[in-house]
């Protein structure tokens, strides 16, 4: 299918909507939030974290992979003074697998509420630029 299609735009959209968390009250990412970020399909991971009345939203971009099967799970959000960091890794799919043969970018959108200053992700991640431009 063409890389525009509804097909690939729905893809991208049921990939930013997965969320898994542990260790830390959830809530569903309501779908104003996830229609509001902006589309990213950058080769290198990054992150993205805002804060939006007394939730922060933090979403993980895993960069590109070469096929499908790949997922971002968040292990937990913990409090480091006035800092809250989300935990994650990127999981591969096992060597034997059936993956699809397509390029994706697989993401996790976490939102969670808390009362600190800032957001960051653990391993370290550059930040992504605000306006959604590729840097």
């Amino acid at each position: 299918m063409p890389a525009g299609s509804s097909f690939s735009r729905f893809a991208g959209l049921a990939l930013l909507a997965c969320v898994c968390l542990t260790g830390f009250s959830m809530e569903d990412v309501p779908f104003e939030v996830l229609k509001g970020r902006p589309r990213r399909q950058a080769a290198e991971a990054q992150y993205e974290a805002e804060k939006r009345g007394g939730a922060w939203i933090v979403t993980i971009h895993a960069g590109r992979r070469p096929t499908g099967g790949y997922r971002v799970e968040v292990r937990k959000v913990e409090r480091e003074g006035a800092r809250c960091v989300v935990h994650y890794r990127v999981l591969e799919p096992p060597p034997d697998a059936m993956v699809p043969q397509v390029v994706t970018y697989p993401a996790v959108v976490v939102r969670f509420e808390a009362a600190c200053t800032e957001a960051g992700v653990e391993p370290a991640l550059p930040r992504a630029s605000p306006e959604g431009k590729e840097r």
